[in-house]
């Protein structure tokens, strides 16, 4: 029996091959997201945070997605973040001199040198946005040699946390309300906080949630300006013996001209 650097029997060839956390068409993990953003209000993102606090980060982590593709400095400052760390060199050391250290160093060379680590950085750097980030590890397993052939990312809301300690990340499973451990050899989880406790709260994104709710308020209401702007006000007349559902009537017929800034009012 193999063990690894913590006592524990290293996985079967078949097992390690095996995909674990997929996208699944009728469960827990579906390849497509909710949108928390639209029509946030000050109470929904209040709620959204507690929820997060509590242990329960699914629509805090939707919400991450939604604000980097909505806004487009958000988005850029966070791309900045993520190439600069992506794009520079990766290099190897050796424990010591000792032989069996140069052959380690000689194999992570050799795989570091197929790209595989080089085109997950990106994805891995995810974390920054989110507190952490998960990629899956697929290995290939040959006659003397195993090396991970390809890290896939795997979205964060596909994730939990222990609700005891509220960090250890969990795998959410239609099978387990409360998320099942992540199979040992199978995930590369990073950790960036941009402020240190709980790991659910220790993302970029809620830090400028509230920023960008007020901004997403502000971008609306000069949307609602610049559409009406220059247009003539649109003022319906009633007169004393109308009825209430005259006065409806006339309210919906010049409100659904060109959008806003209309208004009625009776005819003396």
């Amino acid at each position: 029996m193999i063990l690894d650097q913590y006592g524990r029997p290293m996985p079967s060839a078949a097992s390690l091959r095996r995909e674990v956390a997929g996208p699944t068409l009728a469960g827990v993990r579906p390849a497509v997201s909710e949108s928390p953003a639209a029509g946030l209000t000050p109470a929904r993102l209040a709620a959204i945070h507690r929820d997060a606090a509590e242990g329960d980060g699914l629509a805090s982590l939707q919400l991450a997605e939604d604000i980097e593709e909505r806004d487009l400095h958000y988005a850029g400052v966070l791309g900045t973040r993520k190439r600069s760390v992506a794009q520079l060199p990766i290099t190897v050391e050796a424990a010591s001199d000792a032989p069996e250290h140069q052959r380690h160093q000689a194999l992570i060379e050799e795989w570091v040198e197929t790209g595989v680590l080089e085109e997950a950085l990106f994805d891995i750097l995810d974390a920054v946005g989110k507190g952490f980030s998960v990629c899956e590890i697929m290995w290939r397993t040959e006659p003397g040699s195993t090396w991970p052939e390809k890290l896939t990312y795997r979205p964060q809301r596909w994730f939990t946390v222990d609700r005891t300690d509220r960090d250890t990340v969990l795998l959410r499973d239609i099978e387990a309300v409360a998320g099942i451990p992540l199979a040992p050899h199978k995930f590369l989880l990073h950790r960036h906080p941009q402020k240190s406790g709980l790991l659910l709260r220790s993302g970029l994104a809620r830090l400028a949630s509230w920023a960008w709710m007020y901004k997403a308020f502000t971008l609306r209401d000069w949307a609602l300006f610049v559409q009406n702007y220059g247009q003539p006000m649109r003022v319906g007349r009633y007169g004393p013996d109308s009825s209430e559902a005259d006065r409806e009537t006339l309210w919906t017929a010049i409100a659904n001209i060109a959008g806003d800034c209309a208004a009625t009012s009776p005819s003396g």
